[in-house]
């Protein structure tokens, strides 16, 4: 793992991008459109390369400034003209900067070009990419196999860039469809993350990684679901989608390592969890709260802040599918990661409580 230290005085760090991609008609901006007008309370930024597809209701808009359409409930929209990062430096400028920015790709963009242009150490200091989700219409996957397979490739190299893939208008398409496109996906890539979904409907704590699904609030024991659950933790319903989508805590006061947590998530971590949160008693840095977020396969681990006064314990939340999520195997794949067992790296432990550092383990 490389590690990296903050700028001093950096209480905030970068802000967390999801570039969100997918094909034309795929549903990405039906996906926007929901954000942009839920009451969910959080600060999102939305870049989109136009205007005229996003559902911006005047009776949400409260204020437009230079090219910024700023919502009732905190959103904020901007489009994209010719400078890609002057438009992320426009939002985060801005008089209330976003926790959060969604990149609408165009439906024929290559996500990882996207993505080197942030690849600046400038950028860096601003802007995380915590994921790049993608959007596949199930009904319409396999539209150009015959007569464009040139589209149908472009497809694949979205999808093979993603750490989370949503298999969209599964209404439209039918379990046997589905269930074609699932196999066709697992038939090119291994143990991509798939998310079924009608209407581009998914919780906002799979696609953000923020809100209520936030390790902070897990230290302060208000995380709904997941406050008081003992060494390991249950399922539980997750608002509206609690059919669809399941959360699942675990807590211990052992010292973890982590470099066999890094490990886990890439190589062992369950494909129906989609993300995991959580703040790390770590043996490595015993005297320092340690944050994971992880997405998919992507996993960041980030040297905190001193435990002060709070007493060293480890507390994770996953994010799942309902019905997937097993029990047992979670409890044991995060077990084996606890410091002294035969998964642990044997790294020895640090006692000097270190300097805020960032580990950004290898993406696959």
């Amino acid at each position: 793992m490389t590690r990296a230290e903050p700028e001093e005085g950096d209480t905030t760090g970068p802000v967390p991008l999801t570039i969100l991609t997918g094909f034309l008609g795929a549903g990405k901006t039906t996906l926007l459109n929901r954000i942009l007008t839920e009451d969910h309370g959080l600060r999102v930024g939305v870049l989109v390369n136009d205007f005229g597809p996003i559902n911006i209701d005047a009776d949400l808009v409260v204020g437009v400034d230079d090219g910024l359409v700023s919502l009732a409930n905190g959103c904020v929209c901007c489009q994209i003209r010719d400078d890609l990062l002057g438009a992320v430096d426009q939002l985060l400028d801005g008089a209330s900067p976003p926790e959060y920015i969604l990149l609408e790709a165009s439906g024929v963009a290559d996500p990882l070009g996207i993505w080197s242009t942030f690849s600046d150490s400038a950028a860096h200091e601003r802007i995380r990419l915590d994921s790049i989700t993608c959007v596949v219409d199930a009904d319409q996957a396999f539209a150009h196999v015959d007569d464009a397979p040139e589209l149908l490739m472009l497809k694949l190299r979205q999808i093979g860039c993603a750490d989370l893939v949503i298999i969209n208008k599964a209404d439209l398409a039918g379990p046997d469809q589905v269930e074609m496109v699932r196999r066709w996906i697992e038939h090119n890539f291994r143990r991509v993350r798939m998310i079924e979904a009608t209407r581009a409907r998914v919780p906002n704590e799979v696609l953000l990684g923020v809100g209520r699904f936030d390790p902070s609030r897990l230290e302060r024991g208000s995380g709904g679901d997941h406050g008081d659950h003992g060494d390991h933790g249950d399922h539980g319903d997750h608002g509206d989608h609690g059919e669809t989508f399941a959360t699942w805590g675990y807590e211990t006061e052992q010292p973890m390592s982590l470099a066999a947590l890094e490990k886990m998530i890439r190589r062992r971590l369950p494909g129906d969890v989609y993300r995991c949160k959580g703040v790390i008693h770590a043996a490595e840095e015993p005297g320092r709260r340690v944050i994971l977020q992880s997405v998919g396969r992507r996993a960041e681990i980030t040297i905190g802040d001193p435990w002060g006064e709070r007493p060293p314990v480890t507390r994770i939340v996953a994010i799942g599918r309902a019905g997937g999520m097993d029990d047992d195997e979670l409890s044991a794949a995060f077990d084996a990661c606890l410091w002294g067992t035969d998964a642990d790296s044997g790294t020895e432990p640090r006692d000097d409580g270190g300097g805020p550092q960032t580990a950004t383990p290898a993406r696959r």
